[in-house]
């Protein structure tokens, strides 16, 4: 809560008064209010004077002031707790209703009623939700029993892939922040001999040597585990003719044609889903607290034989530092009437290319270049059959070391 919220609710369990001071001598009348020590505010002129703002107290005060000033006080409005105690003393009930919804709404504000997790891409939310709940970190919990400096340190020393953690509470909302360590790629030291293998079966488009010797070139066909550069150099001397075996590191960038096929069968006939507009919504509170239990709200039965269920869920508050220890879910059910539908032949082949390209953009990484995309169909009496070969260029070089080499460099 900052200062100027603060100073608000401060002011409204105290209660204040609106008031016009009018006459001849304002002026005197502020300088008089301000030697006084006497705290005003939202001080704004009007005709024949000002209006401003000031507690109980010192209303009572400023009476003096207008007395030795000439100056008129009137009380224009009340505002704050006092007052609306005073409205309604003689209505116990509801005085104790508020009173009660006061308490409630302070103790469920020291609890914990949504954790949020941000930032973690390769450890799951799921695992850090569940190690933080050793740590009394939970829904439902106390503030009080929470220690966000011991829930980090624990969080830093157990997850190895994360490298820095934040967790601060504000409200009933305890954020989890992580930054994940960028995973090495493990590379062989520079002092380790070593050849240059093909990782996949390829065509070579292109060969770059740093070190060792080539044993391809391009447009070589290659399996799986063939050496492409080797770290064995044969060096012959000049004096003696004899040969000797030097291990290097090698090192190169290989890249190569890769062909990946696959086939998959589209239906002809599909069923397609004629809504009536007839529908049903069900409502159901969840509670957070305790064991979680679900309050049906003016739930019937669903007469529809062919429906779709579509569920919402929504935590009043979740958007502020105060979320509710309750969540509201809806769920909509929509009629439909199902209807037999046979695709056109152009429209088998789009719904094909979409579920290609969406294959592509999934399963290759960005780094690789589609070079081709070879595209069959054959016609069923059912089905449309659709055969694809990927044509990729990409690196397919790996460093693998030389076991038990003879000499070093």
């Amino acid at each position: 809560m900052n200062e100027n919220m603060f100073l608000k609710a401060w002011t409204f369990l105290r209660g204040y008064v609106a008031v016009e001071v009018t006459g001849s001598s304002v002026e005197r009348f502020l300088n008089m209010t301000a030697h006084r020590g006497i705290y005003i505010w939202d001080i704004n002129p009007i005709k024949n004077g000002i209006q401003m703002h000031c507690s109980i107290k010192a209303f009572k005060m400023l009476k003096t002031s207008a007395q030795k000033t000439k100056c008129r006080l009137k009380v224009s409005d009340r505002q704050g707790l006092p007052f609306i105690i005073y409205r309604y003393r003689r209505r116990k009930f509801l005085m104790g209703g508020v009173a009660f919804f006061v308490l409630f709404l302070y103790i469920m504000a020291s609890f914990i009623w949504r954790i949020d997790i941000e930032g973690n891409e390769r450890v799951p939310t799921e695992a850090i939700l569940q190690f933080s709940e050793t740590y009394n970190l939970r829904i439902g919990a106390s503030k009080r029993h929470i220690n966000n400096r011991e829930v980090s340190r624990a969080i830093l020393s157990h997850f190895t892939d994360i490298g820095w953690v934040d967790v601060h509470t504000r409200g009933t909302r305890t954020t989890i922040i992580v930054s994940e360590i960028i995973p090495e790629h493990p590379r062989l030291p520079r002092d380790t001999p070593c050849n240059i293998v093909a990782a996949q079966d390829g065509l070579i488009t292109k060969i770059v040597t740093a070190s060792g010797i080539p044993k391809v070139r391009q447009n070589d066909v290659v399996q799986e585990g063939d050496i492409l550069v080797s770290g064995e150099l044969p060096i012959v001397s000049e004096h003696t003719g004899q040969s000797t075996t030097v291990f290097v590191h090698a090192y190169a960038e290989v890249w190569a044609k890769m062909y990946t096929p696959f086939r998959f069968k589209l239906p002809m006939s599909y069923t397609h889903k004629a809504f009536t507009g007839n529908e049903r919504t069900h409502h159901t509170i969840q509670w957070l607290a305790g064991q979680q239990r679900s309050i049906n709200l003016f739930h019937g039965r669903i007469s529809f034989t062919n429906y779709d269920k579509i569920v919402s869920h929504n935590q009043p508050g979740s958007s502020g530092d105060y979320p509710m220890p309750f969540i509201w879910t809806q769920a909509i059910y929509r009629e439909f009437i199902p209807e037999t539908r046979h695709r056109t032949l152009e429209e088998a082949k789009a719904m094909a290319d979409r579920i290609i390209t969406d294959r592509i953009i999934r399963e290759f990484d960005f780094h690789i270049d589609i070079v081709d995309k070879l595209v069959q169909f054959e016609e069923l009496p059912d089905n449309l059959v659709v055969s694809v070969l990927i044509t990729t260029n990409e690196r397919i070089d790996k460093a693998v070391p030389i076991e038990n080499p003879l000499h070093e460099n």
